[in-house]
């Protein structure tokens, strides 16, 4: 691996078998979760990246989504701050549930081309060395 893409996740490319409909979305998501899927999988299934296989990944950024709505609601709601059991004002405990989502989502968002980094990665070539002095060469 070149030195030059290492930690790079490669380019989505057209899938053999890619899904060609839009599958419906999980029964058990969220409305958050479920207006994603139908935001996303269109522009997947357009880009044809997503086989069978893959579904677990649209699911999972989601599934994701879903949760950061969750928790802005429940911050919303009852405010940043909340008493806990002692009476004491503590940041409302969503914020956790917040920032895991949300670094969830960036993850699957990747993964999946949704992001501007990933979709504009420019795959490098490998490097080939031509290296005469070496002490293993023949």
């Amino acid at each position: 691996m070149s030195h030059h893409t290492r930690g790079r996740k490669g380019d989505p490319k057209p899938a053999d078998n890619a899904i060609r409909k839009v599958p419906k979305s999980p029964a058990y998501f969220s409305g958050a979760a479920k207006a994603e899927w139908k935001r996303i999988m269109p522009i997947l299934v357009e880009r044809r990246v997503l086989s069978p296989a893959d579904l677990h990944a649209a699911e999972r950024f989601c599934d994701a989504a879903g949760d950061i709505a969750a928790a802005r609601e429940a911050i919303a709601k009852d405010g940043a701050y909340i008493n806990d059991r002692h009476g004491e004002m503590k940041r409302h405990p969503a914020y956790a549930t917040l920032r895991e989502a949300t670094a969830e989502s960036r993850r699957w968002a990747a993964e999946l081309g949704l992001t501007p980094a990933s979709r504009s990665r420019v795959t490098a070539e490998p490097e080939t060395v031509e290296d005469d002095d070496s002490p293993l060469a023949i």
